[in-house]
């Protein structure tokens, strides 16, 4: 999506939220924080006469992406060494699942085969968030040379600017590139 400005710069001001929430409708601290990053970067390069675009990502299923031989590699990075190291591999790989379809009378069940799960973490655990945190920590510091990542749990926005659309549009491959790798 690209973004073009040539309304007059917007004046710095105190930004006011107010929402009815309910017991089942409640915003979070992180996620008004989220919004704000945001609204505070396109407000800024707005200030600064630039174009603006951004990519938004809402990574369905995001822990059943996760590969299992990027996430060793990062887990060793951090310092998980030896025996814990060798836990967290039996704990993620090899895993298999398959599909069970039982018709509605229940007198035929179908199956498919075993299959070995290549990518994700373990459904359920308290490690699973842990470990996607992990697997995603380092895209902020790889992708902020071109662009502002904003992340929010599984929602990501990567915010692109520049003072013209040729650089604007170079910006974006960059960023495209960086995350479909």
């Amino acid at each position: 999506m690209f973004a073009t400005s040539s309304a007059p710069a917007v004046k710095p001001h105190k930004l006011q939220m107010s929402r009815a929430t309910t017991a089942k409708d409640k915003v979070t601290g992180s996620e008004v924080q989220h919004s704000v990053k945001m609204i505070d970067y396109i407000l800024s390069s707005s200030n600064l006469r630039q174009q603006i675009g951004g990519i938004f990502c809402d990574l369905s299923k995001a822990f059943d992406c996760v590969n299992h031989e990027i996430l060793i590699a990062k887990l060793h990075y951090y310092g998980i060494r030896r025996v814990v190291l060798n836990w967290f591999k039996s704990y993620i790989t090899n895993r298999k699942q398959k599909v069970k379809i039982t018709s509605q009378n229940g007198k035929k069940d179908t199956s498919s085969r075993w299959e070995t799960i290549k990518n994700g973490v373990p459904q359920g655990s308290i490690l699973e968030p842990l470990l996607f945190i992990i697997y995603m920590n380092d895209f902020p510091r790889g992708i902020n040379q071109f662009a502002n990542p904003v992340i929010y749990a599984d929602d990501t926005s990567v915010l692109v600017s520049a003072q013209n659309l040729e650089d604007l549009k170079l910006k974006f491959d960059s960023a495209l590139h960086y995350i479909s790798d």
